[in-house]
């Protein structure tokens, strides 16, 4: 018979075989404690009894035992009958002198006559000593072959009003009605374990399946995507941890798809602007060689349009190899942690965008300009505010208005950038961040953007720890909210 290894290494049949062991030892001590107590309570009943006949015995004799009574040996054989009737088990009585030999033995046996039961029996000496003694349950050696056998013992003195203790009386009894009634419990106990063990297995085992069926799921959903098919998705069935984890995969594939996605996108945009400036330096360069004039005025034109077309591209490569960096650098990278003045860094900006501003006849402007001081690096954060508020010079008719604004809230320092420009409509709101994405190609090319600064400045933010929030609506105006923590400032100063 073929082993399935693989199936005894499942989750499915180790929970199985966890809720069998914890049942298992569950019942296990269950059992073992009710036959304890099972076992105590059938053997103190059985030792009161016979304590109780020892005593009755001393009691009915003491007098006929004291006098010699030659009718001693019926009453005690009579007694003894009447126990094995109602107790169900065979009775052993024996009278001992007060040196502790063996007098009468209710079996007519002569093996035990005139025997010292002191020297076996360390009870016999307490008793005659007028010690009070309880009944002992004991396992003896004893038939053929030998074997070993639960005994009861019980003792009384036979007390004479006069004389004091003339003698005991020795009591024997099998146990071997008790030991077949635990017995037979031990066997039903062990049954019916057996049938709730195999019914535990394989309830565990339907419920395990349940249990274990959205893993198998998972990993099957996993499988195919590690082949490249990352549009898979789980259902999500019930409640708890499963719930939770199915919705973490989702939303985790989901994300994975729209990063390839993306990855996709970025690529096939990086190569399209790239490909542009190199097809305009192209066009120009076999204009030049085909040309047949010898104007210079013409070759300048013409290479002062490679030129534009060379910087162009190196802009696009700069801010491409910026964003890897930034990238690779993850979370801190090697940014520096240093006090930073917004206020100082906003007006350097303004009064180096003043003359770009004026020349469209745009009011550049600081409302409000309180001192907010935070952890970062100065001059990647002041390419960040440079980034908004150049952008917004841009992307604002002749005319209109940028305000700028630094203030502090609870949790963070923050630079306001708003204008008067042409605005951002909802669907395309969410992706400005986006590598390359533009909202209006034909005009953003015009502007000389490569459609990479805002990716940078909300990289460059992020890992400040800080985030960028947006506001726009269309043909009225965007505003830009920069917003940066305190983080340990307290430790960087000091």
């Amino acid at each position: 018979m073929r082993i399935n290894k693989h199936f005894f290494s499942s989750l499915r049949w180790r929970i199985a075989f966890t809720y069998l062991m914890v049942i298992g030892i569950g019942f296990l001590i269950v059992n073992l404690s009710i036959m304890e107590i099972l076992e105590q309570h059938l053997l103190e009943s059985k030792k009161v009894a016979y304590q109780k006949y020892s005593i009755q015995l001393a009691q009915i004799i003491a007098n006929g035992y004291y006098e010699r009574d030659p009718n001693i040996f019926y009453q005690i054989r009579e007694f003894g009958d009447e126990i094995d009737q109602i107790e169900g088990e065979s009775t052993r009585i024996l009278l001992l002198n007060s040196r502790g030999i063996v007098e009468q033995d209710s079996y007519q046996s002569t093996s035990l006559l005139r025997r010292n039961l002191m020297e076996d029996y360390e009870q016999v000496q307490l008793v005659l000593n007028g010690e009070s003694v309880p009944a002992v349950d004991l396992f003896i050696l004893t038939g053929q072959p030998a074997e070993y056998k639960r005994i009861l013992y019980a003792f009384a003195p036979i007390t004479h009003y006069s004389e004091g203790i003339i003698g005991m009386v020795f009591l024997s009894a099998s146990l071997d009605g008790i030991e077949a009634i635990l017995a037979d419990i031990r066997k039903a106990i062990i049954f019916f374990s057996g049938i709730i063990s195999l019914s535990i297995i394989l309830i565990s085992l339907i419920l395990s399946g349940f249990i274990t069926h959205p893993i198998k799921e998972l990993t099957a959903v996993i499988t195919k995507m590690s082949k490249g098919h990352l549009n898979q998705r789980v259902n999500i069935r019930g409640g708890g941890e499963f719930r939770q984890l199915g919705e973490a995969f989702n939303i985790m594939s989901e994300k994975l798809e729209n990063l390839d996605n993306a990855r996709n996108e970025f690529v096939s945009n990086a190569s399209h602007e790239l490909k542009t400036p190199l097809s305009a330096m192209k066009v120009l360069a076999e204009s030049l060689l085909n040309m047949e004039s010898d104007d210079p005025a013409i070759y300048k034109e013409f290479l002062s349009d490679i030129n534009f077309e060379i910087d162009r591209l190196n802009a696009i490569i700069t801010d491409l190899l910026v964003l890897v960096e930034m990238d690779k650098e993850g979370a801190d990278g090697q940014f520096k942690r240093e006090p930073v003045n917004l206020k100082e860094l906003v007006l350097r900006t303004i009064k180096g965008l003043q003359l770009l501003a004026a020349q469209k006849n745009i009011r550049l402007e600081l409302l409000q300009d309180e001192e907010v001081v935070v952890p970062g690096d100065r001059l990647k954060l002041q390419q960040v505010i440079s980034n908004i508020i150049d952008n917004g010079i841009k992307y604002t008719p002749e005319g209109g208005r940028v305000m700028v604004e630094v203030y502090n809230t609870a949790e963070y320092g923050v630079v306001k950038v708003s204008d008067t420009g042409y605005g951002i409509d909802e669907e395309n709101i969410n992706r400005i961040f986006d590598r390359f994405f533009r909202v209006d190609k034909a005009r953003s090319r015009s502007t000389g953007g490569t459609g990479l600064g805002l990716s940078i400045a909300n990289r460059i933010v992020l890992l400040h720890n800080g985030y960028i929030r947006v506001e726009s609506e269309e043909n009225v105006g965007t505003t830009f909210y920069i917003q940066l923590p305190y983080g340990n400032l307290e430790e960087i100063e000091s």
